[in-house]
C-alpha cells in the first residue's frame, strides 16, 4: 500500500487496522512524516513539525499495543495541534510575532485527552495570525495552500488544520471556531470540520480570541472520525467556567441511525438566496440525495437569520480586543496592520453596543429555538461564495484590505451566536474542481446527531474519500 493510499484512510479504518495488528502505528507514522516533508513545501501547513516525538510516540504506542494495553481508536493515530493549543515546553505563537517565544508551562487539557487516548501528536498547525482572520494569509508564519490547487486560500483561520488533514499529512487535527474557522476551511479544503455546542469542549490552554464564541472542535476526514475525537476532547475543565457540566454522551451512539425519519429544516431566507449558483446546486443535490433516503424536508422562514452575522462580529471585536489589550499596549508594533487595525476597531465598540450585541443575540437564539422546534437539523451550504484566490486576498499597497472573501462567514457565524452544534462536509466540486461544503446544524447539546446524519451521508456519497492531485 502507498503512502497515499494508506493516508487517505479515515482514522476509523487505521484505527481498526492498528487494532487488529493488520498496521503498526511505526509505519503510519513514518508515512505521515513522509507525507508532511513531501506537503510541507507545498502547502505550509505547518508551524512546527514534531518528527522526533512523532516517531517515539509511535513506538511506544507499538509496544503498548503488543503487549494487549490497547487504549482505543485513536491509539496509533497521528493528530495535529492548531497553533492556538498548548503543549508543554512547545511555542505556542497563535501564528505571531508576538508569541514567537511564548513556552508552554503545560499541556492543554484537550493535549492531555489525546495523549490519554494514544494519539500521537504531530506538530503544531499554520492559521491566520491570532485567528483573526478568515483568509489562509499570514505574514509572520507564511500562506497556507490548498490542497485542491495551490494558487486558492484554504479559508482560515484554521487553516492549516485544513490543509494538512486533506493532503494526508494529519490523519485528524485540531481547530478552533469563532465565526467558523472550523467549517469554512473544511469547507475549502473538502474534509470534515465540526463545532460542538457551545461548552461541550473546554478550553483551558487554547488562547481566547472572544470567550463568549469560541469553540474547539475536531477536522477529520469524515464524520465518524470526528464522533470518534470528540469522545476523547469533550468534557468539562475547572479551569473553564464555561465549559459544560452536563453527563455527555457517546458521540458515535447515532452513526448508525440513517436518515429515514429524520426531520431537516431548509431555510426560505438568507442562506440560499446568498449562495453562488454551482454552491447552491451542489447543496440541492445533497438534499435530494438525503430525501431519497427517507429523510424530510421542512421548510422553515427565518428572515431574522440575516441578523447573525452583524452580532457575531460585534461581540467578537469587542471581546477580542479586551483579550489584547494589554499586549497591544506592550507589543502593538509586532502585530500585522490587518490584526492590529481589527483589534483597534474592537476597542472603539462602546459598553452600550457591546449590551445591545449581547441582547441582540439572545433574541436571536430565542428566535432560532423557536424555528427549530420539531425538526431535528437545518440544512444549508457552509459559505456563499466559491473559494477565492490568495492573490486576491492577499493585502497589497493599492489594496490594503481585499474584498475577495469577505463573504466566507456570513453563514458560518450565525452559528457562534447561538452555540448550536454545527458541521460542514464535502458534497461536490465546483467546475473548476474545488471543494463545496455542506453544514448540518443541529439543536444544542444534540451533537451526536449531526454527527450521525453527516455520516449518513457520507456512507452514501463518494465526496470525503476522494483525494487532491497535489497529494499523490
Amino acid at each position: 500500500m502507498s503512502d497515499t493510499e494508506l493516508l487517505m484512510k479515515s482514522a476509523a479504518e487505521l484505527g481498526r487496522l492498528i487494532s487488529s495488528r493488520k498496521l503498526s502505528p511505526v509505519e503510519l507514522a513514518a508515512a505521515t512524516s513522509r507525507q508532511i516533508e513531501h506537503m510541507q513545501p507545498v502547502l505550509n501547513a505547518y508551524i512546527d513539525v514534531y518528527t522526533a516525538e512523532l516517531q517515539h510516540s509511535a513506538v511506544e504506542a507499538e509496544k503498548e499495543i503488543s503487549g494487549g494495553n490497547y487504549r482505543g481508536p485513536l491509539h496509533g493515530i497521528p493528530a495535529g495541534l492548531k497553533d492556538l493549543v498548548d503543549v508543554q515546553a512547545k511555542v505556542t505563537s497563535a501564528g505571531s510575532a508576538v508569541l514567537k517565544n511564548n513556552i508552554a508551562t503545560a499541556d492543554a487539557t484537550i493535549v492531555e485527552r489525546l495523549r490519554s487516548a494514544g494519539a500521537i501528536l504531530t506538530g503544531t498547525l499554520n492559521l491566520y495570525e491570532f485567528a483573526f482572520g478568515i483568509s489562509s494569509i499570514n505574514s509572520h508564519t507564511g500562506d497556507v495552500k490548498n490542497p485542491w490547487n495551490v494558487e486558492r486560500m484554504t479559508a482560515g483561520s484554521s487553516s492549516g488544520s485544513a490543509a494538512a488533514v486533506a493532503a494526508g499529512a494529519a490523519v485528524m487535527s485540531i481547530g478552533t471556531d469563532t465565526g467558523g474557522s472550523i467549517r469554512m476551511p473544511a469547507a475549502a479544503c473538502g474534509i470534515t470540520g465540526f463545532k460542538p455546542t457551545y461548552g461541550i469542549v473546554q478550553r483551558n490552554g487554547v488562547k481566547d480570541l472572544s470567550w463568549s464564541q469560541d469553540h474547539v472542535g475536531p477536522m477529520c476526514r469524515t464524520a465518524e472520525d470526528c464522533a470518534l475525537m470528540m469522545n476523547v476532547i469533550a468534557g468539562h475543565h475547572i479551569a473553564d467556567p464555561a465549559s459544560t457540566t452536563r453527563i455527555l454522551p457517546d458521540f458515535t451512539s447515532k452513526l448508525d441511525r440513517g436518515l429515514k425519519g429524520l426531520r431537516l429544516g431548509l431555510p426560505s431566507d438568507y442562506f440560499f438566496e446568498r449562495a453562488d449558483p454551482q454552491i447552491q446546486a451542489a447543496v440541492m443535490a445533497a438534499v435530494d440525495t438525503m430525501r431519497s433516503e427517507g429523510a424530510e424536508l421542512v421548510e422553515v422562514d427565518m428572515p431574522w437569520v440575516a441578523s447573525g452575522r452583524s452580532i457575531n462580529v460585534a461581540i467578537l471585536i469587542a471581546e477580542a480586543f479586551a483579550v489584547h489589550e494589554t499586549q497591544l499596549e506592550n507589543s502593538g508594533h509586532l502585530y500585522s496592520d490587518a490584526v492590529r487595525q481589527r483589534l483597534f476597531d474592537g476597542s472603539r465598540v462602546t459598553a452600550t453596543e457591546y449590551i445591545h450585541a449581547q441582547r441582540a443575540r439572545a433574541k436571536l437564539c430565542h428566535q432560532m429555538a423557536e424555528a427549530m422546534a420539531g425538526i431535528d437539523m437545518l440544512v444549508t451550504p457552509t459559505v456563499p461564495v466559491q473559494t477565492p484566490s490568495l492573490a486576491d486576498v492577499r493585502p497589497t499597497l493599492d489594496r490594503p484590505t481585499p474584498s475577495a472573501g469577505k463573504e466566507f462567514p456570513m453563514f458560518t457565524g450565525v452559528f457562534n451566536v447561538t452555540g448550536q452544534p454545527s458541521i460542514s462536509l464535502n458534497c461536490g466540486f465546483t467546475s473548476d474542481g474545488m471543494p463545496i461544503g455542506l453544514m448540518l446544524s443541529g439543536n444544542a447539546f444534540d451533537d451526536a446527531a449531526v454527527l450521525g446524519t453527516a455520516h449518513a451521508y457520507q456512507q452514501i456519497t463518494a465526496w470525503s474519500g476522494l483525494t487532491p492531485t497535489t497529494c499523490i
